[in-house]
């Protein structure tokens, strides 16, 4: 085996090596993908947020529920 073999050579590894670690900041590819794609980018933003919400509503629901329960 190489000397290289233990080291992160992907974007992956390199960033689940950082977070074993403990570096929390964000972790920033060197050469990232070129995306110029506007539309699709707005439309990932846009999918995301919608999901954030609906995770949101749902935690909601979940804690009013387990709150009513425990008044009973």
């Amino acid at each position: 085996m190489g000397s290289g073999s233990t080291r992160p050579n992907t974007a992956d590894d390199k960033m689940i090596a950082a977070i074993e670690r403990g570096e929390q900041d964000e972790f920033k590819d060197r050469k990232p993908p070129k995306n110029t794609d506007t539309k699709l980018i707005k439309e990932k933003e846009a999918r995301t947020k919608k999901a954030q919400e609906k995770k949101q509503g749902l935690r909601a629901l979940r804690l009013a529920a387990e709150k009513e329960a425990k008044a009973k």
